[in-house]
Parts: C-alpha cells; sequence; structure tokens
C-alpha cells in the first residue's frame, strides 16, 4: 500500500476530487468521532482510483494539498456472489470482503436451499445498507476504488461464476468470480448450471467463511500475478 494512504489520519470518498466538499455524516465522523485537527493529513478518494491528501478545518472546509494521484485498476477484477445468511452476517461478508480488496459483491437471490429472503422492500434498505457498509470498510482500509455491491441476482444471470463445492478443482488464478451457496449449499441442478465447481479446502464451512476464503484465495493470486 502506498504510505501516504496508510499513514493519514482518514481516508474518505468525495463527489468531486478537484473540488472536494464533505458530506455532513463524513465531516462528523472526521471532526467529531476521530476528532481530525487541521495540520493532521487526510486523503480523499473519488472511488475511481483518483485521490489526494488535504487537511480539514474545524467548519469542515476541505484545503488540498497535493496533486492528484491515479492509482490503475487491478490487473483483473475480482468477483465474490453470496446466498442471504440470517443475522448480521451479510453485513460483516460485504465488510471483510471489501478490506480483502473484492471489487464486485453480488447478492444473490435466494436459491433452492435458502432460508432467507427478503421482500422487494427489505431487499432495496438492506442493499443501501450494504453499500453503505461498503463505503466505510472501503474507508477504513484506504481503498482507492470503490467496490460495486448489487443484487438482487439470480445465480443462472452469473454466467461467469464457478461455484464454490468440496467437489470441485481447487482454487486457482483462472478463477475470477465465485458463487457461495446458503448453509445447506446449492443443489446439483444449480452446480450444474454454473461455469465450473472450485473447492475452498477439505472441511465444509460456513456460507459467510467460504466468501471471506475465496475472496483471500483470488486476492493472493492477483497480487502474485501483478
Amino acid at each position: 500500500m502506498i504510505s501516504t494512504l496508510r499513514s493519514s489520519a482518514a481516508h474518505v470518498f468525495v463527489d468531486l476530487i478537484d473540488e472536494p466538499v464533505l458530506g455532513d455524516v463524513d465531516a462528523h465522523h472526521l471532526l467529531r468521532v476521530l476528532r481530525v485537527k487541521s495540520r493532521d493529513v487526510v486523503t480523499i478518494s473519488d472511488g475511481g482510483g483518483r485521490w489526494r491528501t488535504c487537511v480539514v478545518d474545524s467548519d469542515e472546509k476541505v484545503e488540498v494539498t497535493s496533486e492528484v494521484f491515479v492509482e490503475a485498476a487491478p490487473k483483473w477484477q475480482l468477483k465474490v456472489a453470496f446466498s442471504i445468511v440470517k443475522g448480521d452476517r451479510p453485513e460483516w461478508t460485504v465488510q471483510k470482503l471489501t478490506e480483502i480488496g473484492i471489487d464486485e459483491i453480488v447478492v444473490l437471490a435466494p436459491t433452492v436451499r435458502s432460508v432467507v429472503r427478503w421482500d422487494a422492500d427489505r431487499t432495496n434498505k438492506n442493499l443501501e445498507k450494504l453499500r453503505l457498509v461498503a463505503r466505510e470498510a472501503a474507508m477504513q482500509s484506504r481503498r482507492v476504488w470503490l467496490p460495486k455491491v448489487s443484487g438482487v441476482v439470480s445465480l443462472a444471470q452469473l454466467s461467469d461464476a464457478f461455484i464454490a463445492d468440496p467437489t470441485g478443482e481447487v482454487l486457482n488464478e483462472s478463477h475470477h468470480t465465485i458463487a457461495i451457496g446458503p448453509e445447506g449449499g446449492f443443489v446439483q441442478e444449480e452446480i450444474s448450471g454454473g461455469k465450473g465447481v472450485v473447492s475452498l479446502g477439505d472441511t465444509i464451512l460456513r456460507a459467510e467463511t467460504a466468501a471471506i476464503s475465496a475472496a483471500v484465495l483470488m486476492s493472493s493470486y492477483r497480487n502474485k500475478g501483478s
């Protein structure tokens, strides 16, 4: 990671990198929660690879202190699609996938063995919440490329997805999109409809553990190939 990003007092996303303005929530977080001082270096990004340094005064005014830097997009995009599970585990999953560096996170529509099913109202509300979780996690992990959080998408729509299942081949650098099933896994018809089957190890993993394991392996291969 670039040292300036790592050492900054905070990292935040703005709509316009050339004329940055803090949103109310971000301003509160920087000045009231993190207690950033006017002399502290803060990094800002537009979420599309562009970033720069600045300082923020007590009136929430942003003063840029560097040119705009551009970080190239990853060599290849990584995508993880996961089935909805109970409780706050979807939020935890999105948070960790963002921290690891996944580029697109897809919430799968209910599959045969899915227990949790969102209605239309809950879907919109929960997707917005997951996008906020991803944004906050990207700030914490100093990402300058915001991940895309999309859904609800049927497994059949993911034509490039490899299905995670213990019967598959060991995950390698050719696997860029992985679909994770619900706690009971995918049924055989769903598995057969994917691009292929990949194994994440010899043990049966919880759904959220499988998503994180896939992300770590995929990211590791991409880093080696950079």
